[in-house]
């Protein structure tokens, strides 16, 4: 009887041994795990976004990814489109800065897309330019503000799909208003 005794009493040690660290394990893990939802969730805030050269702000439900390296500046949004359009984004931002002139860029514009909605010159060598594409059977609605200064033109591109634009125009006009060359 002493023996059984004794051998339960080196189980239950047995198992306490491999419970306590397995608990710490487990605890652990929902610790990282909540850090990594907070910061995953941080990535979606509004954020200014601001270089030598320009200042732009990163709306609330967009993320910026890394490694953009031909663009200055890459913004899309948490959602995709439906059915043909389920891998693209409802909306991207993309900056790129080029060394031609404003009527050169504006020109490359017009000849890729395929209707120009409206063009609108404003002051101080910038205008705003609406064109739609069809690319792949998707349809895209893009946004230009091109500035020129200092010899390059800053071309800000906001390309959102049709059938979400209105509900991200929020976000589509935050992010156009939000650009300044300095």
């Amino acid at each position: 009887m002493r023996h059984a005794d004794s051998w339960r009493q080196k189980q239950a040690l047995t198992n306490m041994e491999i419970l306590i660290p397995g608990l710490a394990l487990v605890a652990l893990m929902v610790y990282v795990s909540t850090r990594i939802k907070r910061s995953a969730a941080k990535a979606f805030d509004e954020e200014i976004v601001e270089s030598d050269e320009f200042t732009i702000t990163k709306p609330a439900g967009f993320i910026l990814p890394a490694g953009a390296k031909e663009q200055a500046f890459v913004a899309y949004s948490k959602e995709f489109g439906t059915d043909k359009a389920d891998s693209v984004r409802q909306v991207t931002a993309e900056l790129r800065i080029h060394a031609q002139s404003l009527e050169e860029v504006c020109e490359s514009i017009v000849a890729a897309a395929s209707k120009v909605v409206s063009e609108q010159h404003l002051a101080n060598r910038s205008m705003i330019l609406e064109t739609e594409n069809i690319g792949n059977g998707i349809a895209l609605e893009t946004e230009y503000s091109l500035i020129e200064k200092n010899d390059k033109v800053f071309e800000l591109s906001v390309a959102a799909l049709p059938e979400t634009k209105e509900e991200q125009q929020r976000s589509i006009d935050a992010l156009l208003a939000s650009f300044e060359v300095k």
